[in-house]
């Protein structure tokens, strides 16, 4: 059995090489929108989705599934509005001390547990030490932290939270279910167990319910539930008796329980389905792109091949991407421009747009320049006998984008290597070795940090972070920690300017598209909208009778 961390890196890949449904058409809410139709409480929802999590435990995983799937069981201190804004949820206020490295938090006094254990400072405590500890071996959670020092309590519902410089994101950090705030009774029960599914406590609006592996997890009301945060589109308990979601990792069949009414709603709707889920008179979907890192390919500034600009310039100016992603996607996104999408709050540098194209014959011209001169048999450019050979390891196997794109890079000469496995060590292996070319993967996060994941000279692989371009750049460097410090988001915005400017510039990156989360879902189901990271909130959702 691999290690978590094995695990996790081919989780990782698994999540981003897998193709990602999108659509520019439906709505960020459910339902039939009947004006006859009134909110009512009972009912159910089952609902499918496409992967299954690792682990359970989010202070653990680094997938998103697990994010989303325990997002109904745990709460965070802070919520994150579906526009991007930050308000108060278990936590009531903040204040950030005047040299950005404490945040003084004041807790809420009312909030239980499922275990009826009541949520104060020491829970807290307990839930950032558990993040942080060795034996949790967390994949993502941690490294959110960023510079984090400790916490303190210092009141019966007041914490102190330190870092050793100042580090803005902080508070989008603590509104994801990564650092979702669990029972501290839940956690002594050791990482097997949290990973197993089985141990999963919080204060969430529903309470976690039996779970069989490989199939479905059950969710049950809260009845007790009163702490919802102000922009959650619905107060108290929740209306919904109970949820159910059902793991159907196959598309086909995905969709077809959602034609037939075999499940309420369905996550990650192929591109090629869509017009068929919006013709069915009983069914609607809801789409929004996700805020993050855009499906992109990282080049391997270190290695042989794209230590050379004029090569990695090359390949971002040898694929039409207008061309690739409007045939593979059907029209339902959109090319990127930057490694960041639109939607990432306070972060797109909107100015990149139109800034860099498809152009063979400069790239011809590059790689004559960098001495790709020959031809072989199959039409591929060589050098001093050897092919122009770009390695792309791939978990699980390739996309029809990926695929696309191989196919697109060898009217120029380029021979997209794609090198796709089923054994996690042996991608991981090549990963932290930097034994690739370029690596081709997106990750959601709502906030324009996700930056510094991927170009910050310390997150490479080795540490568990994303920097697979092997940048290692003092300007870069020094812009991403100014914007860790810095609290006003226009600021911000501007140093992630630079950073996305510089990137496309030296060719580290060359964005693809823009992923965007579709779903399909019943007419008969009201107020079910995506959150921030386009993922279902079932908590303001509703079932019409009848």
């Amino acid at each position: 059995m691999p290690s978590r961390r094995t695990a996790r890196r081919a989780g990782l890949l698994a999540a981003l090489a897998a193709t990602l449904a999108t659509a520019a058409c439906g709505s960020d809410g459910g339902g039939s929108g009947a004006s006859d139709a009134q909110p009512r409480a009972g009912g159910s929802i089952s609902y499918a989705v496409q992967k299954e999590p690792d682990c359970w435990d989010p202070h653990t995983s680094a997938q998103d599934v697990t994010a989303f799937v325990q997002r109904p069981v745990f709460d965070s201190l802070v919520y994150q509005t579906p526009d991007g804004a930050l308000e108060p949820w278990l936590a009531t206020s903040w204040k950030i001390s005047d040299d950005g490295r404490t945040y003084t938090l004041q807790l809420r006094d009312d909030v239980t547990f499922h275990d009826g254990a009541k949520f104060d400072a020491e829970a807290v405590r307990a839930n950032l030490d558990h993040i942080v500890a060795k034996d949790t071996e967390s994949q993502f959670a941690a490294g959110l932290l960023g510079p984090y020092e400790g916490v303190k309590v210092t009141g019966p519902h007041e914490v102190q939270v330190s870092f050793s410089r100042p580090y803005a994101p902080f508070l989008q950090v603590l509104s994801t279910t990564f650092l979702g705030i669990a029972s501290p009774e839940s956690l002594k029960a050791g990482s097997e167990k949290l990973c197993s599914g089985n141990s999963s406590v919080g204060s969430g609006p529903f309470k976690a319910g039996a779970y069989t592996r490989g199939q479905q997890r059950a969710y049950a009301r809260n009845a007790d539930y009163d702490w919802a945060p102000k922009s959650a589109g619905h107060s108290g308990p929740t209306r919904l008796d109970a949820v159910t979601i059902r793991f159907v990792t196959e598309d086909a069949t995905r969709v077809g329980a959602l034609t037939s009414g075999q499940v309420d709603g369905a996550a990650a709707i192929p591109s090629n389905q869509i017009a068929t889920v919006s013709r069915n008179s009983k069914l609607t979907t809801i789409s929004k792109q996700t805020p993050g890192a855009v499906d992109a390919f990282y080049l391997n500034t270190k290695s042989e091949l794209f230590s050379d600009i004029r090569v990695r310039k090359a390949f971002q100016r040898s694929l039409d991407l207008d061309t690739i992603v409007k045939s593979v996607f059907q029209g339902t996104t959109e090319r990127a421009w930057s490694p960041l999408s639109p939607t990432t709050p306070n972060s797109y540098d909107k100015s990149l747009e139109n800034t860099w194209s498809y152009d063979a014959d400069e790239a011809g011209k590059l790689l004559d320049e960098a001495g790709w001169t020959g031809r072989d048999a199959e039409g591929y450019r060589t050098k001093d006998g050897r092919r122009l050979t770009v390695v792309a390891p791939i978990y699980g196997k390739a996309t029809v984008f990926s695929q696309a794109a191989q196919t697109e890079l060898k009217k120029v000469g380029f021979f997209l290597d794609l090198q796709a496995s089923t054994d996690a060590a042996e991608v991981s292996g090549k990963l932290d070795a930097g034994e690739y070319d370029t690596v081709e993967l997106a990750w959601a996060r709502p906030d324009g940090e996700i930056l510094s994941s991927f170009f910050l000279s310390t997150e490479t692989s080795v540490g568990g972070g994303h920097n697979f371009a092997l940048v290692a750049d003092p300007q870069v460097d020094e812009w991403l920690k100014a914007a860790q410090a810095e609290q006003d988001p226009a600021a911000r915005a501007k140093y992630y300017a630079q950073v996305q400017k510089w990137a496309i510039d030296q060719a580290v990156v060359v964005p693809a598209y823009v992923t965007t989360a579709t779903v399909g879902v019943s007419k008969k189901v009201h107020d079910l909208r995506l959150s921030i990271a386009t993922w279902p909130e079932f908590y303001p959702a509703w079932v019409q009778a009848g």
